[in-house]
């Protein structure tokens, strides 16, 4: 590995040295603080989703916000898993491989941390139930916070928005990828918070899911370094490890809530 955490092996992550990652962990912090802090401010959490009780029964916003908030997702779910499937073949993905496999493993094994463990951890109820008189475009089991689509959201984008953002002897960044990253944030941001538009989260389970993305992202990154250098990740093994990951990404998209 290079000294500036490149690969130099045939499979190849995006530059990801140590600038970038502690970057990232840095926004990883401020998010999270900023969950706790809007959680502890009393009634901020309250008044983020009771503001948007009177919109949420007009039809239009009703029906546009909760198509997106329930099929956004898988509209960046299902695209990724199809194109790490054709970069085995196509000559123009397959240097996004490795990208498209970190956003597959990140949202594979942060999905079931977040949901189960840290909702039923951590136990605070959905917004319509700590209070009645707000509603919700839908109703759904379990406890609320962290909110898994935000993390989903940013687990799927992000590894894709630093690619198209980074400028190495294997990617190159042009004004094109510029949009297209600039495209995939706005839309990963509108379906976070769209689950407070919905009613089915508060401001501080999205900002956490977006913290715990971002932090799990980079933790995941280093490791897919270490398993390049060691060679316990190559272009031999490599489709094991995609056929269980895509699986168990698979299994928690038809139970994710």
């Amino acid at each position: 590995m290079d000294i500036d955490g490149t690969e130099t092996s045939e499979l190849k992550l995006f530059k990801f040295g140590s600038l970038k990652k502690l970057m990232l962990l840095l926004c990883a912090f401020v998010l999270g603080s900023a969950a706790l802090i809007t959680y502890f401010i009393p009634g901020f959490n309250y008044y983020s989703v009771a503001s948007f009780n009177a919109l949420r029964i007009d039809a239009l916003f009703a029906c546009f916000w909760y198509n997106y908030t329930l099929y956004m997702l898988y509209i960046f779910l299902f695209p990724i898993v199809v194109l790490y499937i054709m970069s085995f073949k196509v000559d123009q993905l397959k240097p996004y491989r490795l990208v498209l496999f970190l956003s597959m493993i990140t949202t594979a094994i942060g999905t079931p941390i977040v949901d189960p463990v840290m909702k039923n951890l951590f136990a605070i109820p959905r917004p319509w139930i700590t209070y009645p008189d707000i509603n919700s475009l839908y109703h759904v089991p379990g406890f609320s916070f962290p909110s898994g689509h935000s993390f989903q959201s940013f687990s799927t984008t992000l590894p894709i928005i630093i690619c198209l953002l980074t400028s190495d002897e294997t990617f190159k960044r042009n004004w094109k990828k510029v949009i297209l990253a600039t495209i995939l944030l706005i839309l990963a941001l509108i379906l976070a918070l769209s689950r407070v538009l919905a009613g089915v989260h508060y401001i501080s389970d999205v900002l956490f899911g977006i913290g715990f993305a971002i932090f799990l992202i980079v933790i995941l990154g280093s490791l897919i370094q270490w398993l390049l250098k060691n060679d316990y990740l190559n272009v031999q093994n490599e489709k094991w490890y995609a056929l269980m990951f895509i699986l168990i990404l698979i299994i928690n998209t038809i139970f994710i809530r």
